[in-house]
């Protein structure tokens, strides 16, 4: 059964992805992909490698803005899977401070 956080997490991601403008104060959510290895930022895909140059240098975000990496609901990837620790470094090597995983189970 899905917990709250998860259920938030879940509503953020998907108000995010139907492109509705983000406030400089919300947090922004990246949606991970894992089975393509892409990732999604306010309607637009890229590689998720490259995501965190794209937060700062195409959508100018602050290193302060608070970012967090997650699965989508309909590729949850699993527990053992390292991908979001490794885009969660990435962000993190483009210069931004308040980065978080969240990782949960939709079943």
């Amino acid at each position: 059964m899905p917990t709250s956080q998860s259920l938030l997490t879940l509503a953020l991601t998907l108000y995010i992805l139907a492109g509705c403008n983000v406030k400089d104060q919300e947090a922004i959510t990246v949606a991970v992909y894992p089975t393509t290895q892409r990732c999604a930022v306010q309607e637009q895909t890229v590689d998720c490698a490259q995501v965190g140059t794209y937060l700062r240098d195409t959508l100018k975000l602050k290193p302060e803005r608070e970012v967090v990496a997650s699965f989508t609901g309909m590729d949850p990837g699993s527990k053992d899977d390292p991908i979001l620790d490794r885009i969660a470094a990435e962000i993190r090597a483009a210069g931004f401070k308040n980065v978080r995983t969240a990782r949960f189970d939709l079943q």
